[in-house]
C-alpha cells in the first residue's frame, strides 16, 4: 500500500491562506490528523488578506496568449496602467518570463484557459458545498457578476468566444435597465456580460472563520508564527517539518505557501516557476448603498474589479512585477482612488480608505502546481493559483485531498506540469 493510501495520517499543511485552509478542511473531512503551519500570526495575512472578493469564473483565462508579448512591451514602455514592470533585471522574472513566452501560442492559451476554467467552476461548486456543510458566513453571494466593456471590439470578441456558458451578453442599455447603478459608466459602457456562475465573499473572513471551525469541530492543530526552517528526510520521504517553534512530525506534507512555495521547494531540490505578481486593493466604507451595483463587476477595459462586501466597497487592480516587494506604491493606490472617485465617489467615504498590496503566486501558464513530488513520495504542492486563488481554492483543495487519500482516477489535467511533479 502506498503512503498516500493509508487512512488517518498525520499531515502537515504549510500555509494558512485560503488555499492551505481549504486543503486542511478536505483532509480533515477524510479523517486525517492535520496540522497547519503558518509563519504569520494569524490566517489570511498574505494574498488572502484583501483580494477582490470575487469567485471569478468569468476571469479564468491564461494571461499567456498570442497578444501577451505585445502587451508586455507596452507595459515596459509605461503604456498600460493595469500592468507595471518595476524590477526588470530580476533573474527570477527572466526565468519566469521565458517560460511565459513559451505558453503564448494559441494552442497553449486554449488548453491552459480550458483547464483554469474547469478548476474555477469546480472551486465555486466546492465552496458552496463547504459553506453548506459548515454554515460559515463571509458576506457571500452567489448571484453572479457583471463583466463590463468600454470598447465595442473587445465586447464583440468576447461574445464570439467559445466560453459563454453561464454568461448572457447584454447591451449597455439592457445592463443599465437591469441595474441602474451601472449608469455611472455613462457613454463609456458599450456592453457586457451578466454572469450566473460567479460568486463573491470576503476571503479573509472566510479563511479565518474556517480556521476557527476546523480547530473547534475537527481538532485541527495550528502553529502560527512558525517559520519553516527545513525538513527531516530519509529514504525519499519527509518525516518532520522543522520550524522555529520546533519539529512537526508527519506522514505527509502539503506545501500551500503561495509565493513562499519557491523557497520551500528549493530545500527539497525542486524549483517551482511561481512569480510574485503584486496586486493592489482599496477598501472604502459605504455611506449610501443605493448607488452600489447589485453584483460584483469587472471593468474589462480598465481591468479593475469592484465588489461590495457588506458595508465596504473593495476595488482591486494592477499586476506589478516588482519581485518580493509587497509594499503599496502610492502612485498605484492613487490610480484606484481616482477610479472610485469618478464612479462611486458619492456612495463611499473616500477619506476613510484602506490600501493594501499582496503578492499573487503566478505560474507562466496560469495553472497551479497540484500534485506530488517525484523526489519525495509524501510531499505535495498546492500553489501557484495567481489571481484566482479565492476562486480555485476549495476545488484545488478537494482534488489534492482526494488524490492524497488514495483516489486512483486519471490526472485531471489542471496542474502546471514539471518533470519533478506527478500531477493530481
Amino acid at each position: 500500500m502506498h503512503d498516500q493510501q493509508k487512512p488517518g495520517q498525520r499531515i502537515a499543511v504549510i500555509g494558512a491562506g485560503v488555499v492551505g485552509m481549504a486543503t486542511a478542511y478536505h483532509l480533515a473531512e477524510r479523517g486525517h490528523d492535520v496540522t497547519v503551519i503558518e509563519r504569520e500570526k494569524a490566517p489570511a495575512e498574505g494574498c488572502s488578506f484583501a483580494n477582490a472578493g470575487i469567485i471569478a469564473v468569468g476571469h479564468a483565462e491564461s494571461w499567456a496568449g498570442p497578444a501577451a508579448p505585445a502587451q508586455m512591451i507596452h507595459a515596459l514602455l509605461g503604456r498600460t496602467p493595469s500592468v507595471k514592470i518595476s524590477k526588470l533585471m530580476d533573474p527570477q522574472l527572466w526565468r519566469w518570463g521565458l517560460a511565459f513566452l513559451r505558453q503564448c501560442s494559441a494552442r497553449a492559451h486554449r488548453e491552459n484557459s480550458g483547464a483554469m476554467a474547469w478548476l474555477a467552476r469546480h472551486g465555486r461548486q466546492e465552496l458552496q458545498a463547504l459553506e453548506q456543510a459548515t454554515g460559515l458566513a463571509f458576506e457571500q453571494g452567489h448571484d453572479g457578476a457583471y463583466y463590463l466593456y468600454g470598447e465595442e471590439s473587445a465586447f464583440a470578441a468576447r461574445k464570439a468566444s467559445d466560453h459563454l456558458e453561464g454568461f448572457s451578453p447584454m447591451s449597455a442599455e439592457e445592463l443599465t435597465q437591469w441595474d441602474p447603478a451601472l449608469k455611472v459608466y455613462g457613454d463609456r459602457l458599450k456592453g457586457g456580460l451578466l454572469s450566473s456562475v460567479d460568486s463573491k465573499g470576503d476571503c479573509r473572513r472566510f479563511t479565518r472563520a474556517l480556521a476557527q471551525w476546523l480547530e473547534q469541530s475537527r481538532q485541527v492543530t495550528f502553529h502560527y508564527g512558525a517559520t519553516v526552517t527545513g525538513f527531516e528526510r530519509a529514504q525519499g520521504r519527509v518525516s518532520a517539518v522543522q520550524t522555529t517553534n520546533g519539529p512537526v512530525p508527519c506522514d505527509q506534507v502539503v506545501i500551500a505557501a503561495g509565493v513562499g512555495t519557491v523557497a520551500l521547494g528549493k530545500q527539497l531540490g525542486v524549483r517551482p516557476l511561481i512569480y510574485p505578481v503584486k496586486g493592489y486593493s482599496a477598501t472604502y466604507p459605504i455611506r449610501d448603498g443605493a448607488y452600489m451595483p447589485a453584483r460584483p463587476l469587472v471593468d474589462e477595459t480598465n481591468l479593475i474589479a469592484v465588489t461590495r462586501l457588506g458595508s465596504y466597497l473593495r476595488v482591486t487592480a494592477i499586476a506589478e512585477f516588482a519581485g518580493h516587494d509587497s509594499s503599496p506604491n502610492p502612485e498605484r493606490a492613487a490610480y484606484l482612488d481616482d477610479y472610485v472617485a469618478r464612479h462611486f465617489g458619492c456612495a463611499v467615504e473616500l477619506n476613510a480608505v484602506t490600501h493594501w498590496a499582496g503578492l499573487r503566486p503566478t505560474t507562466p501558464s496560469g495553472r497551479p502546481y497540484l500534485g506530488r513530488l517525484r523526489t519525495h513520495r509524501n510531499v505535495w504542492l498546492n500553489a501557484g493559483h495567481g489571481q484566482l486563488g479565492w476562486t480555485m481554492a476549495a476545488g484545488a483543495g478537494q482534488l489534492l485531498a482526494e488524490r492524497l487519500h488514495g483516489a486512483q482516477s486519471p490526472s485531471y489535467g489542471v496542474s502546471e506540469t514539471a518533470r519533478w511533479l506527478i500531477a493530481a
